[in-house]
């Protein structure tokens, strides 16, 4: 009898270790700090708050659904997407999705992260689990594939501004592969039934503009995508994006958040600030790497 109360009792002891070692390994550590922005706690919150405070974006009336924002070295980009962020600041959310493109691991469809926690050197990030497991369906190719998160930035480099101007929320990392239009229109009908009636849902669509050699081409390149982008259409921008007249590295979760945007109510594409790496180092010249970035929000403004 004592020996079957302590063979039971060495069980429960043996789950309760690995229900530990599982929870405390299920944090998802950061890829890219100290590379795309500071390693460094206080160095990180001191970067992030001058850019909010050089940034001038107008007063955006009306609730505010989603921001479109880069996800470069924050050298490069991040004054551009303090822009964006500023509109929010103060604003009150509890859930936020994040939805950036696959830079490494290349899938077909949607990766969900499912549950656990994302680090930043401000701290850690709860999954909104309930929320993310409502995104997570077989029929529409949409499922957590872990490689999709392992070495992506594009997630990533979001979670600290959005730390700086929320609080008390949890976040929903999506990872978004080659995917045909009917799949994104499927998962942004499940985006749309998850958030409901909600009013504290907000998306971030992680994604840079034109990739080029060329500093005159990137510009025109990012004139035509940020035209599109106003016009809102998400199935014009999924065909451009395939024909290559617009670039978005990040352009399938643009899609989704366009056509999540318009079946809520959300008809205002504002455009806040539009560069690229020339103008931000000032070499200009031809045959050097140029990105483009831009930060935007889409709201139900009149």
């Amino acid at each position: 009898m004592k020996r079957s109360i302590f063979a039971v009792s060495l069980l429960c002891f043996c789950i309760f270790l690995c229900f530990k070692s599982f929870a405390s390994s299920d944090i998802k550590k950061p890829n890219v700090a100290g590379q795309f922005y500071p390693a460094d706690k206080t160095i990180l919150g001191q970067t992030i708050e001058e850019f909010l405070a050089k940034a001038n974006p107008p007063k955006i009336k009306g609730d505010i659904l989603c921001l479109i924002e880069p996800h470069a070295g924050y050298d490069f980009s991040g004054p551009t997407a303090a822009f964006g962020y500023k509109t929010i600041q103060g604003r009150q959310y509890k859930t936020v999705v994040v939805i950036g493109p696959a830079h490494f691991f290349a899938f077909d469809g949607i990766s969900v992260y499912s549950q656990g926690k994302f680090r930043t050197p401000l701290g850690d990030l709860d999954i909104d689990s309930d929320f993310a497991a409502k995104l997570i369906d077989p029929e529409v190719n949409s499922s957590f594939i872990p490689q999709a998160f392992e070495k992506e930035h594009s997630v990533e480099v979001q979670l600290p501004f959005l730390q700086k101007v929320l609080s008390n929320f949890k976040i929903v990392p999506v990872i978004i592969g080659d995917t045909e239009l009917p799949t994104l229109e499927s998962f942004a009908n499940n985006l749309v039934k998850a958030i409901g009636k909600r009013k504290d849902v907000l998306i971030v669509v992680s994604t840079d503009l034109c990739h080029s050699y060329d500093f005159e081409f990137t510009e025109k390149t990012d004139s035509v995508t940020l035209a599109a982008l106003r016009h809102m259409s998400g199935e014009e921008i999924y065909s451009e994006l395939r024909e290559g007249r617009v670039q978005m590295c990040g352009g399938f979760p643009a899609v989704t958040a366009l056509l999540v945007s318009k079946m809520l109510g959300f008809n205002n594409v504002q455009i806040l600030s539009a560069t690229n790496t020339a103008s931000v180092t000032g070499q200009k010249a031809k045959g050097l790497w140029t990105v483009g970035y831009s930060s935007g929000v889409i709201s139900n403004a009149n």
